[in-house]
């Protein structure tokens, strides 16, 4: 088992119940491979979008029925953010915001944005995010009580290098199971939907008897996450937890879109 540490400088909150920034021990449990879902055979929550209308577009490229996001990171534009009862999986985790005040910006270095950051590099930099914001939800599900769901918003230079981001995410996904490997047990990353602007994974850890294995004391062992990118902001959603109640994804391209009409509010 791979164990590395290190030092968190930013205000940002990690998994619900376990916010503790300053010196943060990150493990790695895995091995697996990529592949693209199929939705399960549930009924879809519903996912509750801003009024903009969406039109599905292809991953990395904003819907052409709507304009391009002009982010400012000086302000906080709520309009952009998805409701807490728009959240994906909203209906098992009940999520509840755990700010008090509205997300500020920063440029502060993290040790972790996403399930499949290259822990080797500083996101932030890698990724050329100019500045970033962020929000934390709880949830009382006695079940999985590690769970939480976060939002945040990338802001970036110019649409060239929102765009550039988003590929780069993207390949870390893509090479994440093989990164990750080892005798501990599988890790599986999985493409749930794509359009929008965005793609969103799901990656499970397990051990090798199956069960629900902590990959990242940040993460959990499964993560559900969304990312849409539209002009020069990258819109990401994640819910994090325990268990696999977290893995469903019937509605993941209600989720998308619901983001992508979000980010076009933003001017």
């Amino acid at each position: 088992m791979k164990k590395t540490t290190f030092a968190v400088s930013a205000r940002v909150a990690t998994l619900a119940g376990l916010v503790g920034l300053g010196l943060t021990t990150v493990t790695a449990c895995s091995g697996g491979s990529a592949d693209t879902a199929k939705p399960a055979n549930t009924a879809k929550p519903a996912i509750t979008p801003p009024s903009t209308a969406v039109a599905p577009g292809s991953a990395g490229s904003a819907a052409p029925a709507q304009a391009a996001a002009h982010g400012d990171a000086t302000r906080y534009q709520a309009s952009s953010w998805l409701p807490a009862k728009s959240l994906p999986l909203y209906g098992t985790y009940l999520w509840v915001s755990e700010n008090t005040e509205d997300p500020k910006s920063t440029d502060a270095a993290l040790n972790w944005m996403y399930a499949c950051s290259d822990n080797s590099k500083e996101p932030t930099a890698t990724l050329e995010v100019s500045a970033y914001q962020t929000r934390q939800y709880k949830t009382d599900l006695k079940t999985d009580p590690r769970a939480g769901a976060f939002q945040w918003m990338l802001f970036f230079k110019d649409e060239a290098t929102a765009k550039a981001a988003l590929t780069k995410i993207e390949n870390d996904y893509s090479s994440c199971a093989a990164r990750e490997s080892d005798d501990s047990g599988p890790t599986t990353v999985v493409k749930t939907a794509t359009g929008s602007g965005g793609v969103s994974w799901l990656t499970t850890s397990r051990d090798k008897d199956g069960k629900p294995h902590i990959r990242f004391t940040d993460v959990g062992a499964d993560a559900h996450e969304y990312f849409v990118q539209s002009g020069n902001v990258i819109s990401l959603v994640q819910a994090l937890g325990d268990t696999p109640a977290i893995d469903p994804a019937p509605a993941d391209d209600q989720v998308l879109s619901a983001m992508a009409a979000a980010l076009a509010t933003m001017r």
